[in-house]
């Protein structure tokens, strides 16, 4: 075909040109959002990943067997070997305590170490006979500069840098004692390792997503008792929960983006059936099937369809590169390309979105050529419910796929139920109440009439309109709770040390020192170590629990706390009171994500071995704990009276500057050495670097989103252009002024921008504080805002697009709209 036909055959299907754009744009709209938060998210990913050096490491107490290492090869995967023990040095003839970390020449395989040696800085571990030591270790010692001689088992080692930064160094909060970083062999060959030297071999892995997954899924199979795995699943709680926020919203983000755009496209299929109409009707009496008339226009739509997707797939990857290189740089390094799961998805969400044009197409196969004739489509049949029936299910698990996140796809699909079943029964009572307003004349009188001559189409124009507007609330909400409780988590004076292993007799000096020296501290907890074993008298059998997750929890010792009051950022969800009256025996508080992993709750019974001792009490209430806030908190925490002789030391955590700092180390070397002072500051950072750049994307995915609404709005405001184009033609030829149509038009705008922004406001915060609790674990309560800025808005915006998408037909000739039809 010539290009002057393709032309030619555009000009007279004015129709399926809009639904091309329509597509295309929708299909834009989507993958734009999908291929940046693909790249976001892989970004994000690394960043977790950085905290723990690789992105699965595997942990036990003995050796890694060589298959492990031989699997990793088959897989092309990066591997790096560590071991990390405690063991004595002696610094003038007095032991220190250390935390040896042996590395080989791999490590680490994310992130970055940063050493300081001499005038050099390094990026990578300790050679033969080398050890890099922590700050603490410098100070412990009283060195200033390096070079120092430290014998350490068989070896004898030259201390030749300073570590400044390790990647992985929030990997326990109680390994206190100063690291001394040394090369993986040395330590093989120094004598240390025996099987009383309380070792912990890791064995690092990193590689693309799909290998590490194979690689899990291969070594779960053969992990010994004992072992645990490690990714950023199950990283830290408190980076855990920065990255599931972050990661959450970017889906809710795409979502929502996707939802409207398919929401556009359903409106300009349905504007392309209505004039399909007259098509229909002629080919009808010319003889032509219902059968045959609906196969034309299918393959005719498909077309389209396929053809809008092709180009809004590549516009789509074309946006997000336009975005990155907006705010690329927010990122603080190159982020990775994108994957192909978006591109099959936006061929997937278009083909899918065909078939809510099915029931229309139907409708119009089982009509006479007279009924068509008479622009009547007849009323629906059981075919016409199936096809319904097929889409929504099609268009449902397309968005389970797309989102991996059940409770949260199930949520935004009931939740876009909602918007069309209220949007559609509220919009028809509202306009049974405005409809007195019709008849008193003027601009408010023909805007009313307009509204409620053609109910079905003005309703078809508020459930757009509401889906769209309900849509950007929700996201405003979600976005503004998820950025204030990030920015509340992490104050510019957040606890950046933990002091430790205060004893008892320590700990009321220890206090009013910190009180009189005015430094923040989160108050003293006394703690110990603990490993559960029997729960309700059963005994604790981890293959009993079929998440991985669960079953290492009960692997592990608990840091077990004790205190008669909570943490100020700790909240009882269900249970007793936190007070001694409740206690009788002594009782426990258990964090209530932990509960629901063991499946316990209040009145059942916990007992752990604490260094041989058995300590037993039921489980008082359950409480949510802010991880991300770095004051002492604990998964079980017990009374007072229930660390009667047990051997407990305290803990508490700090914020300390330079100046303070460098007074506790001080005073702690002269009258407290048990005590140790442990830096999070890098963690901190390294979380607040996430929570910064999760921000940028959040800002980033909701300009898509705002896009997205506006297309959804150009898209309804369209399918009723015909039939407003008449009525003002008609309008006019009757002598109504320019001004006079202008402003009930506008009227008429400006009320579906009202009900719509009510109901948008409405429907977005009842789902936002589902969304918010459920999902994000944040707090959300009703939001006056949310409801201004949706009646404004709605009513502003709607006048804004009726004004531009409309002031064209008050310049079409009557006379040319009226013989066009």
């Amino acid at each position: 075909m010539s290009s002057r036909a393709i032309v030619r055959y555009l000009q007279q299907n004015k129709a399926l040109v809009l639904l091309l754009l329509a597509i295309g744009i929708g299909v834009t709209a989507l993958t734009s959002v999908a291929f940046f938060v693909d790249r976001v998210d892989r970004a994000l990913l690394l960043q977790g990943a950085a905290l723990m050096a690789a992105d699965l490491v595997i942990e036990q107490s003995d050796e890694v067997p060589p298959q492990w290492q031989e699997r990793a090869e088959q897989l092309d995967l990066q591997y790096s070997y560590q071991v990390s023990f405690p063991s004595v040095i002696f610094h003038n003839d007095a032991p220190v305590l250390v935390q040896v970390k042996a590395v080989d020449e791999n490590y680490p395989l994310r992130g970055t170490l940063k050493v300081s040696a001499g005038q050099d800085q390094v990026d990578t571990g300790p050679e033969r006979e080398q050890a890099y030591g922590s700050q603490t270790l410098f100070g412990a010692l009283g060195l200033d500069q390096q070079g120092r001689q430290i014998p350490l088992g068989n070896l004898v080692l030259t201390l030749a840098g300073r570590v400044n930064h390790e990647p992985d160094i929030g990997g326990s909060l109680f390994q206190f004692a100063p690291r001394l970083m040394i090369n993986y062999q040395d330590a093989l060959e120094s004598g240390l390792l025996t099987a009383a030297s309380r070792a912990r071999y890791r064995f690092l892995l990193a590689g693309p997503a799909d290998k590490i997954g194979q690689y899990r899924r291969w070594v779960e199979a053969r992990l010994p008792p004992g072992s645990r795995i490690m990714s950023v699943e199950n990283a830290r709680p408190e980076m855990r929960l920065a990255l599931e926020r972050g990661r959450r919203f970017l889906d809710l983000a795409a979502l929502c983006a996707s939802l409207l755009a398919g929401i556009a496209i359903m409106l300009s299929a349905r504007q392309y059936v209505n004039q399909a109409t007259d098509a229909v009707a002629v080919m009808r009496t010319l003889g032509m099937t219902g059968g045959q008339a609906l196969y034309h226009h299918f393959r005719e739509l498909l077309g389209t369809v396929l053809l809008g997707a092709a180009l809004g797939v590549g516009a789509g990857y074309l946006g997000q590169e336009i975005l990155y290189l907006l705010v690329g740089d927010w990122f603080g390094e190159q982020l990775p390309p994108p994957g192909l799961r978006s591109i099959g998805l936006g061929f997937s969400y278009a083909l899918i979105l065909l078939l809510f044009s099915l029931p229309a197409l139907m409708r119009i196969r089982q009509i006479s050529p007279l009924r068509v004739l008479r622009r009547d489509l007849g009323s629906a049949d059981a075919s016409t419910l199936v096809s319904w029936l097929v889409a929504a299910g099609a268009f449902s698990l397309l968005v389970i796929w797309q989102v991996e996140d059940q409770s949260l796809a199930l949520i935004m699909l009931s939740m876009v139920a909602g918007v069309v079943l209220v949007s559609i029964g509220l919009g028809w009572l509202l306009l049974l109440l405005i409809r007195p307003y019709k008849g008193r004349g003027g601009s408010l009188g023909i805007g009313v009439a307009a509204l409620t001559r053609n109910t079905g189409l003005t309703l078809w124009q508020i459930m757009g309109f509401t889906m769209g507007i309900t849509m950007l609330l929700l996201l405003a909400l979600v976005r503004t709770d998820l950025l204030e409780t990030w920015h509340d988590s992490l104050p510019a004076r957040a606890p950046n040390h933990f002091l430790i292993n205060v004893q008892p007799a320590e700990k009321a000096d220890l206090q009013r020192w910190l009180e009189s020296k005015q430094i923040p501290n989160s108050g003293m907890y006394a703690t110990v170590r603990g490993r559960l074993t029997h729960i309700r008298g059963k005994s604790v059998d981890p293959s009993d629990y079929q998440e991985e997750r669960a079953r290492r929890l009960v692997s592990r010792e608990f840091s077990l706390g004790f205190s008669d009051t909570l943490q100020t950022d700790n909240e009882i969800v269900s249970g007793a009171p936190w007070k001694p009256g409740v206690f009788q025996q002594g009782g426990f508080s258990v964090e209530v994500k932990l509960a629901e992993r063991l499946g316990i709750k209040p009145g059942d019974s916990l007992t752990f071995n604490v260094a041989g001792q058995p300590l037993n009490a039921e489980i008082v209430n359950l409480r949510t704990v802010s991880w991300d806030s770095f004051n002492v908190n604990f998964f079980v925490q017990g009374n007072a009276s229930l660390k009667s002789g047990l051997p407990t030391a305290y803990i508490t955590s700090l914020y300390l500057d330079e100046n303070s700092r460098a007074a506790l180390v001080r005073k702690l070397a002269s009258d407290y050495p048990a005590a140790s002072l442990l830096d999070v500051r890098p963690m901190i950072d390294r979380i607040r670097q996430v929570m910064d750049k999760g921000a940028m994307a959040v800002e980033s995915v909701f300009l898509f989103t705002l896009l997205a609404a506006v297309l959804v709005t150009l898209s309804a405001v369209q399918i009723s252009r015909a039939e407003r184009a008449r009525e003002i033609a008609i309008l006019r030829s009757l002598g109504a002024s320019r001004q006079l149509v202008m402003s009930s038009m506008l009227i008429e705008f400006g009320l579906i921008g009202l009900i719509s922004g009510g109901l948008g406001a409405l429907l977005a915060n009842i789902t936002g504080q589902i969304i918010a609790h459920r999902l994000f674990d944040l707090a959300s309560g009703f939001n006056m805002v949310l409801w201004i800025t949706g009646l404004a808005g709605g009513a502003l915006g709607m006048i804004v697009v009726g004004y531009f998408a409309m002031r064209s037909l008050l310049n079409t000739s009557p006379m040319h709209v009226l013989q066009s039809r």
